[in-house]
Formats: C-alpha cells, sequence, structure tokens
C-alpha cells in the first residue's frame, strides 16, 4: 500500500492534511496527473486519492507543492 496516503479505516493523525485545491492548483499550472506524478516522485495513484479527499502526509504535500510551484498552504486552503 502507498505510505503517502492513509486509508479512510485509519486513525487520523494532527499531522494528516487535505490538499482540497489539489486539483484546482494542477490545472492552473496544466500538468496531467501522470506529469505531476513524474515531476513531484508522488505516485499518480496517490495524486488520484488526494484529489478524491484523502488525506496525505505532510512530506507528500510538500513534495507536490514543490513541483507546482506553490506553498503547502496553497493546496490546503
Amino acid at each position: 500500500m502507498d505510505e503517502s496516503v492513509l486509508p479512510v479505516s485509519r486513525t487520523r493523525l494532527s499531522e494528516d492534511v487535505l490538499v482540497p485545491r489539489l486539483r484546482d492548483v494542477r490545472h492552473r499550472v496544466a500538468l496531467s496527473q501522470e506529469e505531476l506524478a513524474e515531476k513531484s516522485g508522488v505516485a499518480r495513484s496517490t495524486i488520484i486519492k488526494l484529489e478524491a479527499g484523502h488525506q496525505a502526509w505532510p512530506s507528500t504535500v510538500r513534495k507536490l507543492a514543490t513541483a507546482l510551484g506553490v506553498k503547502p498552504a496553497d493546496l490546503q486552503a
């Protein structure tokens, strides 16, 4: 199982975060999920799960934000 996405049944930790703006920001910079996966080093399956509302580890959010050229908070706002 991909460690960067927590399963729904797992107890949430205070460090886990939602990234509700991930899809919007990804579209704004004109990247496909596959392109973002390659650029960030985060699996495409993880990106799909995050865009569907799963929570992520902060390190995953930082990787995605760096690849998108934004601050991690920009994906969470």
